[in-house]
C-alpha cells in the first residue's frame, strides 16, 4: 500500500492541475463503474434522501466518487501549490473571514465535504496556527508519507491517542484545532444525535473540550466550485444555547454538517458507513 501510494502522488505531483484533476474525475467514475462500495453509497443515499429517484441517487454516487478522486490526486500537490504561491488561485474563503480573525485559540469542526485537505491547509495558509486531528495509519511508512504531506501543507498534527494535555496547550498558544466530526464514533466515543432524521453515534470530543475549557467552537466547510475550479469556504459561529450540554452542541454541528451536505450532496463522502453504530437495543444492522 505504502509503495502504491508514494508511486500514484509521484504521478500526481507531475501533472498539471487540470490533468490531475480529469485523472481525479476518471478514476472516480472507473471505480463507480467497477462497483466501489456502491451498496453503502445508495444505502446512504437512501436514509439521507429518501424522496429522490434512483437516477439522481446513481448521478450523485458516481460524482460523489469523482469528488474523492480529485481529492487524491490533489493531495500530494498541495505543498507545490505553497511553494509555488499558487494558493491564492485554488482557495478562497467565500464568507466568514472575520470569524478566523478573531485573536485566540478556537475548535474548527468540519466534515468530508469538497477536499478536506486542501481546506486545511488553505486556512493555515491565510490564518496560521491551524492544528489538525489525525488518525494513525497502522503502516507506519504510509502514515510517515501522509504526515508530511500534511506538514509541508502548513499545518501541525495531532493523533488522536495522543493526551488532552497536548490539545490544550496548543489552545492555549492561540491555535485552531480542525475536527472532522461527520464519520461515525464508535459508541463510547461519541453521543447519538439526529442525522438526516436517524440517530448517528457522533464525536464528542469536540464539544466537551469546548464546555470543559470555553474554547468556541466554529463550523467551516469548503466546496468545490466546478466553473472557476477552485475552493470555496464557508465559516460560521456554532450557534448553541448552552455551551456547556455536551449533546446539545454536538446536535448543533451536525444540523451544520447536514445543511452543507444538502447543498451539496455529489462532493459528499458516501462511502462512509456513517450510521454503523446503533443505539443500544437496535439489532439491526443497516448496511446487510
Amino acid at each position: 500500500m505504502y509503495l502504491l501510494a508514494k508511486t500514484f502522488f509521484s504521478i500526481s505531483r507531475k501533472l498539471s492541475r487540470d490533468n490531475a484533476l480529469t485523472l481525479g474525475e476518471t478514476i472516480g467514475s472507473m471505480f463507480w463503474k467497477l462497483g466501489y462500495r456502491k451498496k453503502v453509497i445508495f444505502k446512504n443515499l437512501e436514509i439521507a434522501f429518501p424522496e429522490k429517484s434512483t437516477e439522481w441517487k446513481e448521478k450523485i454516487g458516481e460524482k460523489s466518487l469523482q469528488n474523492i478522486g480529485r481529492t487524491l490526486v490533489e493531495f500530494p500537490k498541495i505543498p507545490d501549490y505553497l511553494r509555488n504561491n499558487e494558493m491564492e488561485k485554488v482557495f478562497f474563503i467565500e464568507e466568514g473571514e472575520e470569524i478566523l480573525k478573531e485573536k485566540g485559540g478556537k475548535i474548527i469542526v468540519s466534515a468530508h465535504i469538497g477536499n478536506w485537505e486542501l481546506g486545511g491547509a488553505g486556512l493555515s495558509w491565510r490564518y496560521g496556527k491551524i492544528v489538525s486531528l489525525a488518525y494513525r495509519i497502522k503502516n507506519r511508512k504510509l502514515n510517515n508519507l501522509i504526515t508530511k504531506i500534511r506538514e509541508d501543507s502548513g499545518m501541525k498534527i495531532i493523533f488522536h491517542d495522543q493526551p488532552l494535555k497536548d490539545f490544550v496547550k496548543a489552545l492555549r498558544e492561540g491555535m485552531t484545532i480542525v475536527f472532522l466530526v461527520d464519520q461515525n464514533a464508535l459508541r463510547h466515543r461519541g453521543v447519538f444525535v439526529d442525522f438526516f432524521s436517524l440517530p448517528a453515534s457522533t464525536v464528542s470530543f469536540p464539544a466537551k473540550l469546548s464546555a470543559k475549557y470555553g474554547y468556541p467552537i466554529i463550523f467551516s466547510y469548503q466546496y468545490y466550485d466546478l466553473k472557476s475550479k477552485t475552493y470555496r469556504g464557508i465559516v460560521k459561529n456554532l450557534e448553541v444555547i448552552d455551551t456547556k450540554d455536551v449533546k446539545s452542541v454536538v446536535q448543533a454541528y451536525t444540523n451544520e454538517v447536514e445543511k452543507a451536505i444538502r447543498k451539496h450532496p455529489e462532493q459528499y463522502f458516501w462511502v462512509h458507513k456513517r450510521w454503523k453504530t446503533r443505539p443500544e437495543g437496535e439489532l439491526e444492522n443497516l448496511y446487510t
